[in-house]
């Protein structure tokens, strides 16, 4: 016994030793792990700030596009620890960064100047607080129409683009579904694959038409000025942009009928309404097709898709009226005048209150009004703000997932339903002389009118 207490007690310094480095290490390893936590979350946060779009933010002069929120984005959007979240990312934001100079630069280098005058002078130079707090009501109030007005437009935007999705769904369903009589109906299959590419074509050329730059999620394009895409320089390349994205999603280069759609598409000078028009070919001639000697039953279903491609083109129209009809810009331009005024003639208020601290203070009471009046201006323009490329893919995935279910013969049509039918689907020759003529209708209504 006294043997093992004495080889215990030489042991227990060891083990003490042992536990002392065991315990050091853990924590360094939480510390470890720790930070590592927050910095994976602080570029998680970051990424976020800038809209997913590490490339886009290159120039300072562009909004964030935002993309469009899952799960994960849900819940950093209402994390308790957003306000330091927004703290921490506040220099990759898009409105700081763009008031950032020359809007704040001027005010702080005026105030500063103002500030060093007045601890230099006799007589400093300052002025009563009543001049720039009565007119504050009006300007808040004209700052709050612009962004209200500004959202309504983005809200508009977003719906219409909605409709387009629905639609382009619609039309995609109804095609695969309806005109292929049968499984071995070659004519009514291409015809329907052709509604479907000109279907997600349509959402691809539009996003191009109401875009500057394609709605690029990853600012490819930024290697042509903005200045020389607003003056038309940089067409070449976003036409071959255009033409390397229909090919991906919509168009098979390797057939020739395709091929020749897609430079026809890539050369319209409306290429929306390019596509609708080819979708309307293209599902009459499968309509026609299909109701054989009944020339009646085309016009009915040539309505059923008719009516889709109608939803179309007013969604585009309306696209159209947004994208080119701003806000009044005497709103616009009185805003920003009345705006400058004031924020620049902040320090002369603000110096008998706060002394030395004057610059700081008005740099923040100036970010914070010009920068809610940026964000009105960024958002008036939707498009540019929207997700479009999140919407075009969506629609071509939906396509896409459509048409694999209608190859795998996961969609029954009409010749194929193992039924009894009770009558003729398509009437027979002969049947259709006991309906009245047009001239026997109008006969009949001239005399009933008498």
């Amino acid at each position: 016994r006294l043997l093992r207490l004495r080889r215990a007690m030489l042991r227990r310094p060891a083990t003490r030793a042992a536990t002392l480095v065991t315990r050091r290490w853990s924590s360094t390893t939480s510390e470890l792990g720790f930070f590592a936590r927050w910095s994976s979350e602080i570029s998680k946060w970051i990424t976020m700030e800038k809209g997913g779009q590490e490339k886009r933010r290159a120039s300072r002069g562009q909004p964030t596009r935002d993309q469009n929120f899952d799960h994960e984005k849900w819940s950093m959007h209402k994390d308790p620890r957003r306000h330091v979240r927004h703290f921490v990312t506040w220099g990759y934001s898009a409105a700081t960064q763009r008031i950032l100079f020359p809007d704040l630069a001027l005010i702080f280098s005026t105030s500063t100047a103002l500030t060093a005058y007045n601890c230099l002078a006799e007589v400093p130079m300052y002025m009563p607080p009543e001049p720039i707090v009565l007119p504050s009501v009006a300007l808040g109030l004209l700052i709050t129409f612009r962004t209200n007005t500004a959202n309504m437009r983005y809200n508009e935007a977003r719906c219409l683009w909605g409709e387009i999705v629905n639609t382009s769904r619609d039309i995609t369903r109804i095609a695969l579904q309806w005109m292929p009589q049968s499984k071995d109906d070659a004519f009514g299959k291409a015809q329907a694959a052709k509604v479907c590419r000109m279907t997600k074509a349509f959402s691809i050329v539009l996003k191009y038409h109401l875009t500057i730059d394609g709605g690029s999620p990853d600012g490819t394009r930024l290697e042509v000025e903005r200045d020389d895409l607003i003056k038309g320089e940089g067409g070449p390349i976003l036409k071959k942009e255009l033409r390397d994205e229909l090919i991906k999603y919509c168009f098979d280069p390797n057939d020739p009928e395709q091929l020749i759609e897609l430079d026809r598409c890539v050369e319209s000078s409306h290429r929306p309404l390019w596509t609708i028009q080819q979708m309307c070919t293209a599902s009459h001639a499968g309509i026609w097709a299909r109701c054989g000697d009944r020339p009646d039953r085309a016009i009915r279903d040539a309505h059923l898709l008719e009516r889709h491609f109608q939803r179309l083109c007013g969604a585009m129209g309306a696209c159209e009226r947004v994208h080119k009809t701003p806000i009044p810009t005497a709103f616009t331009r009185h805003s920003s005048r009345f705006l400058t005024v004031w924020c620049n003639a902040m320090p002369l208020v603000l110096w008998p209150i706060v002394g030395n601290c004057t610059p700081l203070a008005a740099v923040f009471v100036s970010w914070a009004m010009l920068g809610t009046e940026d964000i009105g201006v960024q958002v008036e323009e939707p498009f540019d703000v929207l997700p479009l490329f999140q919407y075009t893919q969506g629609i071509a995935a939906t396509c896409d997932g459509m048409a694999k279910d209608a190859k795998a013969e996961q969609i029954t049509l009409s010749l194929d339903l193992d039924v009894e039918r009770t009558g003729p689907q398509i009437l027979a020759n002969g049947y259709a002389d006991k309906f009245p003529t047009h001239v026997e209708m109008l006969s009949h209504a001239k005399v009933a009118r008498a």
